[in-house]
């Protein structure tokens, strides 16, 4: 495999996606509703020209020269189209089932042939052919480029359907994320993008250490969350101690480097260290929300009628996620749904 830096940026290409905490929440439009797995990869732009193909990545790293890539290459120096970008996940697979993030960069880095072996090209969308913008719909893209590629075993289409009830979206699931493995599923219905998770999860940034017993050791056992919106507001959500081991401890005390504020229970820190918690079910909440400040730290704005975590749990840091209001969207945890919470704690009064 051939590497090198380039200048392209792909971060506008991202999906925006929201979570759901089920599928079955999932509103079906007949016709127009897709739902297709996601895989636990290295989001990608996948490039063709008839003089060569390559991936970029992120981070504008290209990679040239591995053998689902030279096979993508040949299956479509066959279809007569001369150049096309197409979104991809980059992951890897063994005995039939999608292995996790960390394994898929171990084999990338290791350069071994057999291990390279294992990486695979999962197409998820055609954005150009011929150098213009693909207009047709979202389903005739996935069959198009599943014919280019009918033949390969490398490189493919990630796996969808087209349901027209909650039942085969239900059978999608069975099949796909709780036998073959995939992470879970993305799902386009009625003009959303949606992704749905065995458990539900959202990338928060750490705006502040709460001052449990450990405090006093020099280790962080609990953190406070936040949220953005689009103007660039956090919101808070709640805090997190579960998940967070020794090592991490340990870490996030050098998050005192960077108090901007701090009160008897609470050492505001600047946002910095974005993370992904994982939750079990969300319960409706008054939600402070601030607006930063380099000089004067979070400035309280008001309380915002909406949610908080259940039972969070920290489950990674995220060093690939900034932090904004697209990868820190309050729209992480749709509006229909956190409006749906506050109902049913209506109608149960509480």
């Amino acid at each position: 495999m051939e590497e090198k830096i380039t200048d392209v940026k792909i971060d506008s290409l991202k999906p925006r996606m929201k979570t759901l905490p089920s599928f079955k929440y999932l509103q079906i439009v007949r016709d127009e509703t897709v739902v297709q797995v996601k895989a636990d990869g290295e989001f990608t732009l996948l490039s063709y020209s008839e003089a060569g193909s390559c991936t970029v990545n992120l981070w504008g790293r290209a990679r040239l020269g591995f053998p689902a890539l030279n096979e993508f290459h040949k299956a479509m120096q066959g279809t007569g189209v001369k150049d096309a970008k197409l979104l991809c996940e980059l992951y890897a697979m063994e005995g039939g089932r999608p292995l996790k993030l960390p394994d898929y960069i171990h084999y990338v880095k290791s350069g071994k042939p057999e291990l390279l072996e294992k990486v695979r090209i999962g197409v998820f969308d055609l954005l150009s052919v011929d150098g213009s913008q693909v207009q047709q719909s979202y389903a005739w893209k996935l069959e198009e480029v599943g014919g280019w590629l009918s033949n390969c075993r490398l490189c493919h289409v990630l796996p969808y359907a087209k349901p027209s009830t909650l039942e085969e979206v239900e059978a999608f699931w069975r099949r796909w994320v709780e036998e073959t493995g995939y992470e879970g599923l993305v799902a386009r219905s009625n003009g959303d993008l949606y992704k749905v998770k065995p458990f539900s999860e959202v990338d928060a940034v750490i705006i502040g250490i709460n001052k449990r017993k450990l405090f006093w050791s020099n280790r962080v056992t609990s953190v406070v969350l936040a949220l953005m919106d689009d103007q660039g507001r956090f919101v808070e959500i709640g805090d997190c101690a579960s998940g967070i081991d020794r090592e991490a401890q340990s870490s996030l005390w050098k998050l005192v480097d960077f108090k901007v504020m701090e009160n008897s229970e609470i050492l505001w820190v600047k946002p910095l260290v974005v993370c992904t918690v994982r939750f079990t079910d969300l319960f409706k909440g008054k939600n402070t929300v601030y607006v930063y400040d380099e000089k004067h730290g979070y400035l309280y704005q008001n309380l915002m009628d909406f949610v908080r975590l259940r039972h969070p749990r920290l489950i990674c840091f995220r060093p690939d996620k900034k932090v904004t209001p697209v990868d820190l969207r309050i729209e992480q945890i749709p509006m229909d749904f956190w409006k749906d919470v506050w109902a049913v704690s209506k109608a149960l009064g509480k």
